[in-house]
């Protein structure tokens, strides 16, 4: 633990936070602003910065409950904020923001119960191998970020060129999104309900 209960971590998923805030508020107001390569490249980084906190915390030594909980927040606020543009912009539709706020919504609140009864962080909450494997294991949350991080992509690149093939990869590479965020939510809510039933 670090003096003060500074965490290097934290200060990582902080600036994230703050990264997204700005990036999402210009795009809304001036679309075209970064450019298409350096946009990219600023996407690029900001979803490389949830892969390097939990890196940081495991490296110095600054796992904890309230550290993990604090990741999933960031993780919610960047996909929130990275989608309203895009969606304010017309380059995806609502139903995607729809999906994750009400997917999000849920696991969230399933995690937080657990996560105030246990000592287990959140992505330690799951026991059935299989479950553990599509919900917590590094594979997985790296495939889910990656997919999530592509998807981001195309919505931007949408706003320099809006043409037929761009959008049907943008449709192919959402809907693949969508269908591994399932997958990674369903266990919770299987072993959450055996779990109820058990007790």
């Amino acid at each position: 633990m670090k003096k003060n209960n500074f965490r290097y971590s934290d200060a990582i998923t902080t600036a994230r936070i703050i990264w997204v805030a700005i990036f999402s508020i210009n795009i809304c107001f001036k679309p075209q602003m970064f450019g298409l390569i350096p946009g990219l490249l600023l996407i690029a980084f900001i979803f490389a910065t949830d892969a390097l906190d939990g890196m940081v915390a495991r490296t110095l030594g600054e796992t904890s409950k309230s550290g993990a909980f604090f990741d999933i927040v960031a993780d919610r606020i960047t996909e929130t904020a990275l989608l309203v543009p895009f969606i304010y912009l017309k380059v995806a539709s609502p139903i995607v923001l729809i999906f994750f706020l009400v997917k999000d919504f849920l696991v969230d609140h399933i995690r937080f119960k657990k996560f105030i009864l246990a000592s287990e962080v959140p992505f330690k909450q799951l026991t059935d191998p299989l479950n553990t494997f599509l919900v917590s294991s590094r594979f997985m949350r790296a495939l889910y970020g990656a997919l999530k991080m592509v998807m981001v992509f195309v919505f931007y690149a949408l706003i320099f060129y809006t043409n037929a093939d761009l959008k049907r990869i943008g449709t192919i590479v959402t809907v693949f999104t969508m269908l591994v965020a399932l997958a990674r939510t369903i266990p919770v809510f299987i072993e959450y309900y055996k779990q109820a039933d058990s007790d």
